[in-house]
């Protein structure tokens, strides 16, 4: 089963933004804001892939781990904690913003489909 549902963990104005870019792809997008504590059940429902911000969604980084899903991770600076941070991720990728949303875009749809020549941990873009 192809699993195309994205889960937005991010602030309310970056997660409208982010999902109205990603259903216009043609996914379906699910936003959970930090307040939220149902990562954990969302994340185990078909979610393909999770798009979170450092230090916004740092808090749900220990459940993000545990999961097979990959992971986007949404930075303005890259710090020794983000880098510590990323090296529990089994399959990742950090963006530096702002974001290239063409090279967003296309990142997104290789690691939906499962062409994102992964080589485990992480990988900074």
């Amino acid at each position: 089963m192809e699993r195309e549902t994205i889960l937005i963990i991010d602030e309310a104005g970056f997660s409208r933004v982010c999902s109205a870019i990603l259903e216009a792809e043609g996914y379906r997008a699910e936003t959970i804001l930090n307040e939220s504590p149902e990562t954990q059940a969302v994340c185990n429902e078909g979610v393909g892939l999770v798009i979170t911000s450092y230090p916004y969604g740092s808090r749900f980084f220990d459940d993000l781990c545990r999961l097979s899903s990959p992971v986007i991770v949404l930075t303005d600076h890259i710090s020794k904690e983000l880098l510590s941070a990323l090296e529990g991720f089994e399959n990742s990728i950090c963006m530096i913003k702002p974001l290239d949303y063409r090279k967003f875009t296309s990142l997104v749809k290789e690691m939906m489909t499962g062409t994102y020549a992964r080589q485990g941990g992480y990988s900074i873009v």
